[in-house]
């Protein structure tokens, strides 16, 4: 059989450039994807954050980001930021990314630090002296800083607050400051804060409790966090108080006295310190203090502006060990009041000294040197009426617990 008529082969030819075109294609390819899609093609609709800190390397911070999935690879992430010459421009902090987020962009937000989240909680009922030194600890900045800033009337006019200073003003909240941040970024933002949740608080409204002003709630809004312990209590007593200022009886409050000595608003007072001579002791002067003495939380700003209605007490004083208060029509009830109190909290001493007795009598050998002693032992239960003390905040009642 001849072979005249099949077609002849062409010997196949290796073309180098063609597979190095290949390659290379294959490797720009590989190098997109890493890029651009760092996180799979079909990334799951999740955030993932990461801490950078002080001092770490790009291999370090690019290791995190492949640990919590926001990389396949580093190499990618190592080579653009060396191109981009952002690799020594990464800023310590704390930052959260959508899954997927290319690369570039993860490099441009690093080096800029924007989306960065360095939390700080504010608790409420703090002053503004110690707000400062928990920014203090938080951001590295001095707390007299802060403390100056907040005091300074020209900085309070142009954040916007007619105060001498921005007591009251710094919502509390959690924030995202990066460390360094400056002191008045950090105040502006706590005041826009404050100020934006008094404006929906009082928003639709014709008119506040009493016809007090915005600044003037702020200041009720304040006595009532220093006083209330149990959040069930704000509204009532931000009624006692403005029945106080209807009936225009002093407000008798210890936490404005305690803040007139430069005292935090709920720290123990004796009887001397109601007779000193401040602005802020609302037993002398009558009517609100000069100013805020804390920063109030929403709940107490909504507290004063929607007081309980339809509530006669003049007088409360914390009585429970839990922190809730006994409220009274009148002197006469509320001196019946300390009586009660006064006599449970005699009941609970003698239920201690009963238990100390029978401890005493059944008490097993003594534990060797240096053994613990049993938590539940009879001889360390207390009462909650010995844990709490048991402290007037209005009325002219004699202290509870005081002698008679």
């Amino acid at each position: 059989m001849s072979g005249r008529g099949l077609p002849r082969q062409r010997p196949r030819v290796f073309r180098p450039r063609r597979w190095a075109l290949l390659l290379v294609l294959a490797g720009a390819l590989a190098v997109a994807a890493d890029l651009f899609l760092p996180a799979g093609l079909f990334p799951a609709h999740e955030r993932r954050a990461i801490l950078v800190e002080r001092g770490q390397t790009l291999d370090q911070v690019a290791g995190e980001l492949k640990r919590v999935g926001l990389l396949r690879g580093t190499l990618g992430f190592q080579v653009l930021a060396r191109l981009m010459r952002l690799d020594r421009h990464i800023r310590a902090g704390q930052y959260e990314f959508a899954l997927g987020t290319p690369v570039p962009g993860l490099l441009r937000a690093l080096a800029s630090g924007i989306g960065a989240l360095n939390l700080i909680t504010i608790p409420e009922g703090l002053t503004l002296q110690e707000t400062g030194v928990l920014l203090s600890h938080h951001l590295g900045v001095p707390a007299a800083a802060f403390d100056s800033l907040g005091r300074d009337p020209a900085f309070c006019d142009s954040a916007g607050v007619e105060a001498p200073s921005l007591e009251g003003y710094l919502g509390p909240d959690t924030y995202s400051f990066l460390p360094g941040t400056p002191p008045e970024v950090a105040l502006r933002a706590m005041v826009a804060r404050q100020k934006e949740v008094l404006r929906r608080a009082a928003s639709g409204r014709d008119s506040l409790p009493l016809g007090l002003s915005l600044p003037q709630l702020l200041v009720l809004a304040s006595i009532v966090e220093s006083e209330a312990q149990q959040p069930a209590e704000r509204a009532r007593i931000a009624r006692v108080y403005l029945n106080r200022l209807a009936s225009g009886m002093k407000l008798q409050a210890d936490p404005t006295v305690a803040y007139g000595l430069g005292m935090t608003p709920r720290s123990r007072l004796f009887l001397k310190n109601l007779r000193s001579d401040s602005p802020y002791n609302t037993y002398l002067h009558e009517g609100l203090p000069p100013g805020p003495i804390c920063s109030p939380g929403a709940a107490s700003i909504v507290a004063a502006l929607n007081p309980v209605p339809s509530e006669p007490s003049l007088y409360f004083f914390v009585a429970r060990g839990d922190g809730s208060h006994l409220f009274a029509r009148s002197y006469e009830e509320h001196l019946e009041n300390i009586r009660r109190a006064r006599a449970l909290q005699a009941d609970a001493a003698a239920s201690a000294e009963s238990l100390r007795a029978l401890d005493s009598l059944v008490a097993p050998p003594p534990a060797p040197r240096g053994s613990p002693r049993r938590a539940n032992s009879p001889a360390t239960v207390e009462s909650g009426w010995q844990r709490h003390r048991v402290r007037r905040t209005t009325g002219g009642a004699p202290r509870a617990g005081a002698p008679p």
